[in-house]
């Protein structure tokens, strides 16, 4: 199995493909400059969030959030 067949390395793309960056992204420093460190903590506090209706709540708030600002 090459490394770009590991689950992680999947993982990774498929994170960089959400988030608009590529996976070299992650590694390169640039992450605080430009708002993607805010998305890898809203990322990284979602899977610390262990029942669906947390992660329902969390959602819920977030789609407040998206409806105030696009008023």
């Amino acid at each position: 199995m090459s490394g770009s067949d590991k689950p992680e390395s999947q993982t990774l793309r498929t994170l960089a493909g959400i988030l608009g960056v590529s996976v070299k992204h992650f590694f390169d420093g640039a992450l605080a400059s430009d708002g993607t460190a805010d998305s890898q903590e809203c990322l990284r506090l979602w899977s610390c969030i262990r029942t669906d209706e947390g992660r329902q709540r969390a959602l819920t708030y977030l789609r407040g959030i998206l409806e105030d600002e696009q008023r």
